[in-house]
């Protein structure tokens, strides 16, 4: 037994050397001339080495996500990814992100990926890797400075390097992929991107309780002596990794640090301050080059386009600061202004990143629901504006879809904990890829274009003077198909019945009554015109917003009754603020009509057949996989969920005023349900403005 434990431990101890043989140790190889890098930086380009040429970035995002897995699952397999390669490489894409450490298969895929298209001759596709932060380190109690913050973002940008060289062995990660990184991809790695994005109260906190020795004097990054302290730290972080990279592998890629509008380098006035919630800057200006930097920096931007020029919002001061780069900006008349005056102000690449358009029913913002094509020309007039501003390219957020995503303005209403199981279309986050999961229903793909090929008598719910109504559902909403009697009289009411805690058994006017309380009301003006309208008592905007809406708190102000017969327009709350007289924020948010249905999005109609889609967000289901809706809002002080079994619809006009309602059984489903991949009509549209040479 003593010597078997011998052997154990002698096997143990060389598993324990080849191991650090093999992922830790290194011979630092210490001269600058032996190093190389794949890409370097000339003023605001990006040039690839040998060939001299500059690089314009066309990228995307491609997550970890699947349907039904959380995005920490790692779910996506080897053949997805390469699939995903390929068309991604189709659209004439050249670049792709990934904003994590991914799974083993992510970084085999890309390799073999990569491999094959070097030869047959083919551009492969570079790679800008994010080294993570977690979102936890940045809402701690703690600064950027402390042990957990810097020690955990360091080991990060370490393990990011060790990953893309394949000599990396992580046996178990929360936040990251974890296995054996064994393929080396170095070849292809364009940047490594700190951070993905940077919180404003994470810098303004670690300026204030920092203090610095003097400008940070790195091998490979610099600082100069205006530099805060949150740029001292990234600055260390970078150096550290490049020499780590340098020292361990005689390479060096590009480094990315990363800002956005509410830290970028520019003073704003008080009340656009206000707005954008800018408490701190990061300026990219107080960083330098040290003498063993090879490759250079560029500055990865998380942009959204909101339609607005942002340099009108500039004090008086910083015009007059930035005039002589503004004089410059104004020569580029196809420019955006304030994307032109970035450029004009690093002299350094800058590549807009998280950026892109979304084709989601819903929306945060004014006017900012698209279509799939509409989602195409603003990507195409984004990446567009980019260059015309002198910009060295785009990141899109993202490749696919992502249900595990949430907004501010719909979150109160979701289990998040169930979110990645069905797609929420009211989530303008969700709605951000060139490529769609679309959910099958009974018999397939249900499509809203007034055909009946997705319909069979079994979806039949009920036949009565006004029309035939059929059923069903998938993970984005409910379906309903309506055979109109060619007599039928408008407008017709359909009546749903969601929550047994509340409705009402009649219209406002007791023009219709209902065998059962109703929830919500389908009202038909004509068979191509329809909204969803609410009861009062169970208004989801009500209780949640109602203070930013009204500036009234929802429960303690004009309560309404459980029962009374009172319905209303469904209302979704933006991100617009509106600005009083006297040029001074009020705590008061735009809404818009969310339950208004659109033609060819939400109902089609041909041949006296009418298909509508009923996201299930606007019917109150917190987690409809569950068949889990709102609970009473008014006993629960909040948005609580309740398990129901049935949804109940009927439908009556002025000709048909009692209405009956019947049960629909409410369907269940884990992860194992059925979607299929979609590429949207915007890949098609992004695909032809991505040519070679264009």
């Amino acid at each position: 037994m003593k010597r078997y434990l011998i052997w154990i431990a002698c096997l143990f101890l060389g598993a324990v050397a080849v191991y650090f043989a093999w992922n830790q140790a290194y011979l630092p190889k210490g001269k600058a001339s032996a190093v190389t890098s794949n890409f370097y930086t000339e003023k605001a380009d990006i040039v690839r080495a040998g060939s001299q040429e500059r690089f314009v970035v066309k990228g995307v995002e491609v997550d970890s996500f699947l349907p039904g897995y959380y995005d920490t699952d790692y779910a996506v397999d080897k053949a997805t990814y390469k699939t995903w390669f390929e068309q991604i490489a189709a659209m004439n894409a050249n670049t792709i992100r990934a904003n994590n450490i991914y799974d083993p298969d992510f970084y085999n895929a890309l390799y073999e990926f990569n491999t094959t298209r070097n030869a047959n001759g083919q551009t492969p596709l570079y790679l800008i890797q994010v080294v993570p932060v977690t979102d936890y380190a940045q809402n701690s109690a703690d600064n950027a400075w402390s042990n957990a913050f810097y020690n955990a973002l360091l080991r990060n940008a370490k393990r990011c390097v060790d990953v893309v060289h394949g000599r990396e062995f992580l046996p178990y990660a929360k936040t990251s992929g974890h296995g054996m990184y064994t393929s080396d991809v170095s070849p292809w790695v364009l940047a490594f991107e700190i951070g993905s994005r940077w919180e404003p109260d994470t810098i303004a906190y670690t300026d204030h309780h920092s203090k610095l020795p003097g400008p940070y004097a790195g091998k490979y990054v610099r600082t100069s002596e205006d530099a805060s302290p949150f740029e001292w730290l990234l600055a260390k972080v970078m150096d550290r990794l490049c020499q780590y990279e340098s020292d361990k592998y005689g390479q060096q890629h590009l480094i990315a640090p990363t800002t956005q509008l509410n830290t970028d380098p520019f003073d704003f006035e008080t009340l656009y301050k206000a707005q954008i919630q800018k408490s701190a800057t990061i300026d990219f200006q107080h960083f330098e080059a040290g003498p063993k930097l090879k490759g250079g920096m560029l500055v990865a931007y998380n942009y959204a386009d909101y339609g607005h020029d942002f340099t009108n919002d500039l004090t008086a001061g910083e015009k007059e600061r930035l005039a002589p780069l503004l004089a410059l900006v104004d020569e580029r008349p196809r420019a955006d202004r304030y994307l032109a005056l970035l450029e004009a102000y690093y002299q350094k690449p800058v590549v807009l990143v998280n950026c892109g358009d979304s084709s989601a029913r819903g929306t945060t913002r004014t006017g900012a629901s698209h279509s799939e094509a509409e989602q195409g020309e603003a990507i195409v007039r984004l990446y567009t504006n980019a260059l015309d501003s002198g910009l060295s390219g785009i990141v899109l957020s993202a490749w696919q879809d992502n249900w595990s995503r949430t907004d501010w303005n719909t979150s109160p209403y979701t289990k998040d904990e169930q979110q990645p199981f069905w797609h929420d279309i009211q989530t303008e986050a969700q709605g951000f890829g060139l490529m769609a999961f679309k959910p099958l229903g009974v018999n397939g793909p249900v499509w809203i274009d007034g055909q009946e090929t997705e319909w069979t008598a079994s979806e039949k719910v009920f036949e009565n003077k006004i029309g035939t109504l059929f059923a069903q559902f998938d993970a984005e909403g409910v379906y309903f198909k309506i055979n109109w009697n060619p007599d039928v009289q408008f407008p017709v009411t359909i009546p749903l019945d969601v929550t047994p805690n509340s409705g009402a058994s009649q219209t406002e006017d007791g023009a219709l009554s209902f065998a059962r309380d109703a929830d919500f009301l389908l009202v038909f003006e004509s068979p191509t015109e329809a909204r969803l309208l609410v009861h009062s008592y169970y208004d989801s905007a009500r209780a949640a917003w109602n203070q930013n809406i009204r500036g009234q708190d929802a429960y303690s102000i004009q309560v309404p009754e459980a029962h009374e017969p009172k319905f209303g327009p469904i209302e979704a709350i933006l991100a617009d603020s509106i600005v009083d007289d006297a040029n001074a924020l009020r705590n008061f948010s735009l809404t818009e009509e969310a339950g208004k249905l659109v033609e060819g999005r939400d109902l089609a109609t041909a041949n006296g057949c009418t298909e509508i889609r009923l996201p299930w967000q606007l019917l109150n289901f917190s987690a409809p996989n569950q068949a889990a809706v709102h609970d009473d809002y008014y006993l629960r002080y909040g948005i609580e969920s309740l398990p129901v079994g049935k949804l109940y619809v009927g439908m009556g006009n002025a000709t048909h005023p009692d209405i009956h309602l019947y049960a629909i059984k409410l369907p269940r489903w884990t992860r194992n349900f059925a979607y299929e991949e979609r590429l949207k009509a915007s890949y098609a549209i992004v695909q032809e403005a991505w040519k070679e040479g264009e």
